[in-house]
């Protein structure tokens, strides 16, 4: 074979080989995109609906567990944006300075103390009509995993 065949041929398998093997974007739009990306991922997931009858999401993921609420929703789907959402029940023995240091110190989540005087820790993600590569969207969870950790020595958990 002529080498200037087999080049073009290496090339051209080589320009069709990563598209293949690209995830499906990441949506808001519904409950079903995000559900199949923690389930690929190997996260435990459950799909329910919050109080308004929008998706939400319950998440055990490398054993944190936390919840995804859907935002942006037009009729309960249609969504352009979700929240990671985890909460603690400290009674009141997390004080508000503390809070407050964490969300000084904190770029990506922010923390509050609930009337009830639980902790708690969210971090928004603008999915948009579009949606996110896999790959982004993966880095998003990544960062929210870690924030969620750190949160938790934080506080004392």
């Amino acid at each position: 074979m002529y080498p200037s065949r087999c080049l073009a041929i290496l090339t051209a398998a080589a320009l069709t080989l990563p598209i293949a093997a690209q995830a499906e974007p990441v949506f808001a739009t519904d409950g079903d995109s995000l559900y199949r990306f923690f389930e690929n991922e190997g996260a435990e997931v459950e799909a329910t609906t919050d109080n308004v009858g929008d998706p939400k999401l319950r998440v055990t993921y490398y054993g944190s567990d936390f919840s995804v609420y859907y935002y942006g929703c037009d009729n309960n789907t249609d969504c352009n944006a979700v929240q990671f959402f985890s909460g603690y029940q400290t009674e009141g023995s997390v004080r508000l300075a503390k809070i407050n240091e964490w969300n000084t110190e904190n770029r990506f989540a922010r923390a509050y103390i609930s009337d009830e005087g639980s902790a708690r820790i969210e971090m928004d993600i603008y999915l948009g009509r579009d949606g996110v590569s896999a790959d982004d969207f993966a880095q998003q969870v990544s960062l929210w995993a870690r924030a969620m950790k750190d949160f938790e020595t934080f506080i004392n958990w």
